[in-house]
């Protein structure tokens, strides 16, 4: 799967090249505190594994995917669509976005424009009625960046997340015919081509 904004490329992960990116993003404590899964194998190996199941475990159109600064030619994030678990670890019939950026890019709209892209597509290509999103309620930054989805605060919850309590967000399918919202105009969906995986290779 590929998608294309004016800044942006959101592809598949490669795990071969794009270990080191993925280590300086899930590497960086400002970006792990609000995961709750500290303490992980951050060696070359174990990341190329991780990268390799995002890879293997993507179905019906949803999954993790590497974003790239098109300008810059490098890995600056990821963004994921997939099952939201419940409080029991089980599919609780919802889905999640979610995004992770290496701090050096925060503050540049690019958690916005990565997130617009991938709820159009869900809501487009994969005909999605509704997504979710949650965030630990200290996370201002990132609920800033669901405010700015047109996503509308249903409170905390503890039906997610092994009975924890994220602040949740949601987004409804807009009705046909009406837009998805600013800044997804000009969004392409890139399927096929030469390369095997469906994208294209950048070198970071």
């Amino acid at each position: 799967m590929e998608l294309r904004t004016a800044r942006l490329q959101i592809r598949d992960w490669a795990p071969m090249q794009d270990a080191a990116a993925a280590i300086a993003i899930y590497g960086d404590p400002a970006v792990t505190r609000w995961l709750g899964n500290g303490g992980r194998d951050e060696s070359l190996a174990a990341v190329r594994s991780q990268l390799e199941r995002y890879r293997d475990r993507a179905q019906n159109g949803l999954g993790c995917w590497a974003v790239v600064e098109q300008q810059a030619h490098c890995v600056i994030g990821t963004v994921l669509l997939v099952p939201l678990p419940s409080a029991a670890g089980t599919p609780s019939g919802h889905i999640e976005i979610g995004w992770h950026f290496r701090p050096a890019s925060w503050g540049h709209g690019f958690a916005t424009e990565a997130a617009q892209a991938v709820l159009a597509y869900g809501f487009e290509v994969l005909r999605l009625p509704a997504i979710y999103a949650v965030a630990w309620p200290d996370n201002q930054r990132s609920m800033g960046v669901m405010q700015r989805l047109g996503m509308t605060d249903q409170g905390l919850s503890r039906n997610y997340y092994s009975g924890r309590e994220p602040q949740v967000y949601r987004r409804l399918r807009p009705p046909e015919g009406q837009a998805q919202g600013p800044r997804t105009t000009g969004l392409s969906r890139l399927d096929g081509g030469s390369n095997p995986n469906g994208c294209i290779e950048i070198d970071c």
